[in-house]
């Protein structure tokens, strides 16, 4: 639409100034033959307003197409040389280290949920938020598609107390109970998932420290790792924004820290991975010891192999770097 708009705009211009000009040769002549006449002067004027108006447009027309463009380019060489200088050492860096920008307001799961696809990884990092069981649904579905979940949440223990200490308007007792709903839910999914499900979930439930939310999307078809994080204030973190990140998928990880190419989805998922391995040798401790362990949650029943490790590519790379 405004193609066409442009179009008409530059056809307007060049008929007044063809147009101007026709006028004022035309009524020019006449003034000149009907020189004796009365009214010669006013096809003088016209004629000469004709001459002005081709003029005038001529001059717009050839300062837009050469000296316009001109002070465009000057113009934007200084914004540019302003933009390098004070903007990028915030935001253009931010977006090297792999930032993209911010939610709304909470994450939007659900939508998460139905961007997935068969063979995907999600890792979650969560302490607490009350309408974490209102997504069990998506969570199933997703799980039952193909998408494999790992799982990191906290338990009833002295830091589980101290968080619920920080949160506006809920008590200790209150905090456990949703937790428990939560886990709850989670094992009644882990009933209904079984060998035909492409996809598998591993839960473990800790007593260390929460850290920070961390939301890793791991999208095995493009080759690409997204990452949503947040941090605990005084809400439950499903009503706090969310910075999102994203990267390429790496091989290996394990020193890219100190490299010029550092991003921050790296740092985030190196993270996840410590924290996982600390709970996995936890439970291949107790494994060997014959003693019981409660603390891992895992779907289908005969895939607990599979449901302790995480992605192949970036477990191989986390496990040399976890003692």
């Amino acid at each position: 639409m405004s193609s066409n708009l442009n179009i008409l705009k530059w056809l307007f211009a060049l008929v007044l100034i063809f147009g101007g000009f026709t006028v004022y040769k035309i009524f020019g002549v006449l003034a000149t033959d009907l020189g004796d006449k009365e009214y010669a002067w006013l096809l003088k004027i016209i004629s000469e307003f004709g001459l002005f108006t081709s003029v005038v447009i001529s001059v717009g027309f050839f300062h837009h197409w050469i000296i316009a463009i001109e002070e465009r380019k000057e113009t934007e060489k200084i914004f540019h040389n302003i933009l390098t200088k004070y903007i990028d050492g915030t935001v253009i860096n931010a977006k090297k280290r792999g930032f993209l920008g911010i939610t709304e307001k909470e994450l939007d799961f659900s939508e998460i949920m139905h961007s997935l696809y068969p063979g995907d990884y999600v890792y979650w990092l969560i302490t607490f938020d009350p309408r974490y069981k209102h997504h069990c649904r998506d969570l199933e579905l997703a799980i039952k598609k193909g998408v494999n979940f790992r799982m990191l949440i906290l338990k009833d223990c002295p830091i589980s107390e101290l968080c619920a200490s920080e949160l506006i308007g809920y008590g200790t007792e209150e905090f456990r109970q949703y937790n428990r709903l939560f886990l709850t839910a989670l094992e009644d999914i882990a009933k209904r998932i079984n060998e035909r499900d492409s996809g598998t979930l591993g839960v473990f439930v800790h007593d260390t420290l929460p850290g920070l939310p961390l939301f890793i999307i791991l999208r095995k078809k493009l080759k690409l790792m997204e990452i949503y994080n947040s941090f605990y204030l005084a809400e439950p973190i499903g009503r706090m924004p969310y910075l999102h990140w994203q990267s390429e998928i790496k091989q290996d990880t394990s020193y890219f820290f100190e490299s010029e190419q550092w991003n921050m989805p790296d740092l985030f998922l190196d993270y996840f991975q410590r924290r996982w391995m600390i709970e996995r040798n936890k439970l291949a401790k107790a494994d060997k010891e014959e003693l019981p362990y409660s603390d891992f949650l895992y779907a289908p029943a005969l895939a607990k192999k599979k449901c302790i490790s995480l992605d192949s590519e970036s477990d191989t790379s986390s496990g040399s770097s976890v003692v």
